[in-house]
């Protein structure tokens, strides 16, 4: 492994936004990693996993510390004729810095059903389950078996069971402890499993009498590309602010001021789908400089050219401030800051 000083870190990132890391490492097996993160604590430097970088924003001023850039990679099918305890079904090791959709392409080539919906997601196997990433009514815990780590203080590894991992809504127990470093997820194919293609926009585009979990995929990706810029052609961190979620005395308030509210029931909290609300409020296709929200997507910022860290934080507020005054909803990022 070899540690490089003063990396510019945007063309790491999909947003094309950042500054300098102090030190950088490309992490290729564990030996990597445990030799990165000790040289980490021998100079009492921060350091940071990056896996795709898909779903961060780096500060201008960059990190003063270590970086360390996942690119633990393997995927394993050799349980695929081992039945799973009580269900039976299909196996399937990652390593952490594979490629997310490259891991999806292999499990639907093979006919497993599972992570179609979840097709064309940016970003590494490793924060998928960090971020518990979700799309067209999946969400990656619903197949995690276990999660394989490595905790920097016992400088062990081991493995924790989907429970363990305390998933919820695009978070994890991993993205909450920072002690603990994803190097592999087991998925788990269920034998019964059935394709999911009830959310809306995806079932009235599937006219054939036997569809596929191939045809899911197409239907997903077709979507996506309609829906999602290029992150080829321009910087995007995708989808910037997480849906709220709120109680039912809470949405009750909302109604009373926009009572055609869309929503999503979760059991006894409410979901809330916040691009509704940018949209409303005249966001959407919105440019200041270098900066904007997709005109397509409301939930998506984009980076039209050489943009600031400060350009993306000071629209962010502008839409949050916005949106708390006029419906008392406080939105997050879901996108991950770097500083």
């Amino acid at each position: 492994m070899k540690i490089q000083d003063n990396i510019l870190l945007a063309p790491y990132t999909t947003f094309k936004i950042g500054g300098e890391a102090r030190y950088f490492a490309i992490i290729k097996n564990i030996e990597d990693l445990k030799d990165g993160v000790n040289f980490a604590l021998q100079n009492s430097l921060p350091f940071f996993i990056l896996g795709g970088g898909s779903n961060i924003l780096v500060s201008d001023d960059g990190f003063d510390g270590l970086v360390l850039k996942m690119e633990i990679k393997s995927i394993d099918f050799r349980y695929l004729e081992v039945k799973l305890p009580n269900e039976g079904g299909v196996e399937v090791v990652a390593g952490a810095g594979e490629n997310w959709d490259d891991l999806v392409v292999s499990t639907v080539e093979k006919g497993l059903i599972g992570m179609e919906n979840l097709s064309l997601i940016p970003g590494t196997v490793g924060a998928s389950v960090v971020q518990n990433i979700g799309a067209f009514g999946v969400e990656v815990e619903s197949l995690v078996s276990w999660v394989e780590v490595f905790d920097i203080e016992t400088q062990k590894i081991k493995k924790l069971n989907n429970q363990e991992c305390n998933f919820d809504y695009r978070t994890s127990l991993f993205k909450k402890s920072k002690n603990l470093i994803v190097l592999r997820v087991a998925f788990q194919f269920k034998k019964d499993a059935k394709l999911n293609f009830d959310y809306i926009g995806i079932e009235e585009l599937l006219s054939k009498d036997k569809i596929t979990v191939q045809d899911v995929r197409d239907v997903i990706i077709k979507i996506r590309k309609e829906r999602y810029p290029n992150i080829k052609d321009i910087g995007t961190a995708g989808c910037f602010f997480q849906n709220p979620i709120i109680t039912q005395d809470e949405f009750k308030e909302l109604q009373k001021i926009f009572p055609d509210t869309p929503h999503y029931d979760i059991s006894e909290k409410v979901k809330i789908p916040i691009a509704w609300f940018i949209d409303k409020f005249g966001w959407k296709g919105y440019r200041k400089g270098n900066v904007g929200v997709h005109k397509d997507h409301a939930l998506i910022l984009i980076n039209y050219a050489n943009a600031s860290c400060e350009e993306v934080q000071n629209l962010t507020n502008e839409i949050s401030k916005e949106i708390l005054e006029k419906t008392k909803l406080k939105i997050e990022p879901e996108v991950v800051f770097l500083k």
